[in-house]
């Protein structure tokens, strides 16, 4: 694997190479065809990994404490709340004293889109995103990549919808980049609100009718809705479920197994019905699991000179 980047704060900071060799080192991982709990960075030191997350998180926090503690690193949990930041210290100067205290890495997540741009120049410390406001979430991508294809989707030629809030769901950016150079195709579904007006790539198409979207699919990902992140009321929400979200009726009218993905954490009875989550249909669970070894081979490739 050629060296990954310094900071990974979007797909677009991998080449396709990277993207193969990441989607294999986690397959080895999982597998345990790769020994774990003994990497080194040299000098026979342990890697110290700091994650540093600025909006709450369940799965993409603890995922990567699992990842790191499994490969032998010393977890450092940095609770910003409680750090010199709210002394008015800039984050440049937080990670750098990070940096010069030991940590190799730092896992952040934060509210504001784009925080990693003022970084890119002179890193102050090797960095992955965590999500960055409605900007992208890289590593869910990938795992969400790693899960499609463990679950025999051929994603050349194939069909997926992203169905719900896409304009301010991060991993759906991050997919929107990702799922196409595959070579599958994207539709994005949801109110008008929740979509973009527009979109630039031949393979993303937009509706706002729900049974088209799952249709014409070969998957589904569906998304919550980020109430939070609008400015204005969403009318459509109340009733979301019977006009625009997944219920396993609805699928099951299709005649097919069709699978659904969701990144977390999932409104049920907005967007998915609870029939759903307890089906043979939802794959949200494996996503889960998968995320601790995709998230193992990004560390990995990070920080280790030998990524075989």
């Amino acid at each position: 694997m050629n060296g990954l980047p310094p900071i990974l704060a979007e797909v677009r900071d991998l080449n396709f190479e990277q993207i193969q060799s990441l989607l294999l080192s986690a397959k080895k991982l999982k597998m345990g065809v790769v020994p774990v709990g003994k990497y080194q960075l040299g000098e026979n030191r342990q890697p110290i990994i700091a994650t540093s997350f600025l909006e709450h998180s369940t799965r993409t926090k603890h995922s990567f404490a699992v990842a790191i503690q499994k490969l032998g690193a010393m977890y450092i949990d940095f609770n910003a709340d409680f750090s010199s930041l709210k002394k008015g210290e800039s984050l440049e100067e937080t990670l750098l004293t990070l940096n010069h205290q030991g940590v190799d890495l730092c896992i952040m997540r934060t509210s504001n889109s784009h925080q990693f741009d003022e970084f890119r120049e002179n890193p102050p410390i090797k960095m992955i995103n965590g999500g960055d406001g409605i900007n992208q979430h890289p590593t869910q991508a990938l795992l969400d990549l790693m899960t499609f294809i463990e679950d025999g989707h051929k994603l050349s030629g194939a069909t997926m919808a992203i169905i719900g809030d896409c304009i301010h769901s991060r991993v759906g950016h991050s997919l929107m980049e990702l799922i196409p150079q595959f070579g599958a195709k994207i539709i994005l579904c949801g109110p008008e609100e929740c979509l973009p007006k527009q979109v630039s790539n031949s393979n993303i198409i937009l509706t706002t009718d729900t049974d088209e979207a799952i249709r014409k699919s070969d998957f589904l990902y569906v998304l919550r809705i980020q109430k939070e992140r609008h400015t204005g009321p969403a009318p459509y929400y109340h009733n979301y479920l019977e006009t625009q979200g997944v219920s396993l009726e609805r699928l099951k009218r299709l005649g097919r197994m069709l699978p659904v993905y969701h990144p977390g954490p999932c409104n049920i009875g907005v967007e998915l019905d609870r029939a759903i989550v307890k089906s043979d249909y939802y794959r949200g669970y494996q996503q889960v699991v998968n995320s601790v070894y995709m998230r193992m081979a990004i560390i990995k490739g990070m920080l280790c000179k030998n990524t075989s």
